[in-house]
């Protein structure tokens, strides 16, 4: 493993990879162009013991072998302490120079090395806790392309691990993780309030409604709003088949509230999957302004970060 080293050789291919916890993504560049695309579920929590090079190879060697030369460069939880190598976190504030700088290159039997882009981590002065990203950084290098550097903005990522981070001057600054969409799977799947676990969230729902309205009691909290949605059933309130429903109100409206005092600048969300969709139309209802971003923005923050990589000067020279 080896870093501070020169990343991308002159080679016009590019295969670019967001390897997470659960899912496996990657495009093929040439040219400057996406040829070709493809998604698996082989996350890294779904290797079953399999050598990461191999797994590599099997999903996009067939691209390296019809095209030549190719730079691999990957981000997410791949390069984790459970992921290929552990890549150290850049600390924020961190900038797409700052994430360029810690990328690590890693020896590869089958494609002479990849290369890995470090996520980051904030350290709280207030608390003393400490948060982490792995693949988000990528996202936000995207993201904050055509942003104003000056002025602050928030960028709401949602999803199984939901993070609300704040930037300013075309850097993370700080930012929160909210467990919403792991929670939501656990509950909803064998617990006192999953009802109807097979039933799919309706965000337009009366169920999703009533959830939002839970969530801002403030008497109780969290665990107490949780429990109350088996009572919301027991009094026919709610149906078996809609508990879901507002179960994912009550959680994402906590995470709105708790995100949104946290927040500064103009709130951006980003995403068009179904939890994205049902966020925005939570955060509507409870009466927050936001901008919704739909782009894509992993393979243009990945390609940015490479781009400053490529110009840098390696000191070791």
């Amino acid at each position: 493993m080896k870093a501070n080293a020169d990343l991308l050789s002159p080679a016009s291919t590019l295969i670019a990879v967001d390897w997470g916890s659960t899912n496996f993504r990657a495009s093929l560049v040439v040219d400057g162009d996406v040829v070709d695309h493809l998604e698996s579920p082989d996350g890294i929590r779904h290797r079953n013991g399999r050598d990461y090079d191999d797994l590599l190879h099997a999903l996009v060697g067939h691209w390296r072998a019809a095209r030549g030369e190719a730079d691999v460069v990957m981000s997410g939880m791949v390069g984790s302490r459970e992921g290929w190598v552990e890549v150290p976190y850049a600390a924020a504030p961190a900038g797409v120079a700052d994430l360029a700088a810690g990328i690590v290159r890693v020896p590869s039997r089958h494609f002479g090395s990849v290369a890995i882009i470090p996520g980051v981590r904030w350290d709280d002065p207030q608390n003393g806790t400490t948060d982490v990203m792995r693949g988000e950084e990528t996202q936000v290098a995207g993201l904050l392309d055509g942003l104003p550097e000056e002025e602050a903005v928030t960028l709401c990522l949602p999803g199984t691990h939901s993070k609300w981070i704040v930037c300013r001057h075309g850097k993370i600054e700080r930012f929160r993780t909210f467990l919403t969409g792991e929670a939501f799977e656990r509950l909803t799947r064998d617990s006192l309030i999953s009802g109807d676990g097979r039933a799919a969230i309706d965000p337009n729902s009366p169920a999703f409604a009533r959830g939002l309205t839970l969530s801002a009691d403030t008497d109780g909290g969290l665990l107490h709003h949780l429990f109350l949605g088996r009572t919301e059933m027991l009094t026919g309130r709610v149906a078996p088949d809609a508990l879901s429903s507002l179960i994912s109100g009550l959680l994402i409206g906590h995470e709105i509230r708790e995100g949104a005092s946290f927040a500064d600048g103009t709130l951006y969300l980003n995403g068009t999957s179904p939890v994205a969709q049902a966020t925005a139309t939570a955060m509507r209802l409870l009466g927050f302004e936001l901008r919704q971003d739909s782009r894509n923005s992993h393979l243009a923050g990945l390609r940015a970060i490479a781009e400053k990589w490529n110009g840098r000067v390696d000191p070791d020279g």
